[in-house]
């Protein structure tokens, strides 16, 4: 089991739509995969349209025992874990860890979606990814929050793959463009690679998954 921790504390970049695409298209190339929104503002949980849920990941935190019937299991194939604002005040690291331990299924990959603020929520993410994605723009608000991400992450400990607008780092060789297309999707609950399957900003998404899966090990 992997963990890939999307993440950038400047908002309006494209971590939820990222998150999104990439678990819709690890499910695509047969990994079972689970999102999970670390966020206590739930912008992802919205998305999916899970607002309000019975159990959400605070709930689990705090669980002795995890049963499959918990986990959300979306009609894109992938299993999902919603957050709630509660989430503020209940982020320990090593109740994540022992969450991600005792899961019921196996997984293969677990995408981490993070708020866009330096949050407790970002430090639990960060604590057990074993990748991190930083989906950045050009403008400076969007650097600085790259910025901000490195220097909270040591550099002997992860790997920051960042994607962009305009170019992507050598580890990820595929370019994903934050389109207008993108942006519409994002308003509706079903990812790119669902609703509009065979355009070229899917694919893009695809390629980046398959090259997040060689980073792991896991093509």
């Amino acid at each position: 089991m992997k963990v890939v921790l999307i993440a950038n504390p400047a908002g309006g970049v494209g971590k939820t739509t990222l998150a999104h695409a990439l678990a819709v298209a690890s499910v695509e190339f047969g990994k079972k995969t689970l999102l999970m929104d670390l966020d206590p503002a739930g912008a992802l949980t919205f998305k999916l349209g899970a607002e309000n849920p019975r159990i959400s990941l605070v709930d689990l935190l705090s669980s002795t025992k995890i049963s499959d019937d918990l986990i959300i299991t979306t009609d894109e194939r992938f299993d999902f874990i919603p957050a709630d604002s509660r989430l503020t005040s209940n982020n320990d690291e090593q109740s994540l860890k022992a969450l991600l331990a005792s899961l019921p299924k196996g997984y293969d990959l677990i995408f981490l979606d993070s708020p866009s603020t330096i949050t407790t929520s970002l430090g639990m993410g960060l604590a057990v990814a074993d990748l991190v994605l930083a989906p950045t723009k050009n403008t400076i608000h969007s650097l600085r929050g790259l910025i901000q991400l490195r220097t909270l992450t040591p550099a002997t400990a992860l790997s920051i793959g960042e994607v962009t607008s305009f170019d992507i780092s050598p580890k990820l060789d595929d370019v994903i463009e934050i389109s207008e297309e993108v942006e519409v999707i994002s308003a509706t609950k079903s990812s790119i690679l669902t609703s509009r399957k065979s355009s070229s900003t899917a694919e893009s998404y695809r390629s980046a998954a398959y090259s997040v899966l060689e980073l792991l090990g896991l093509e």
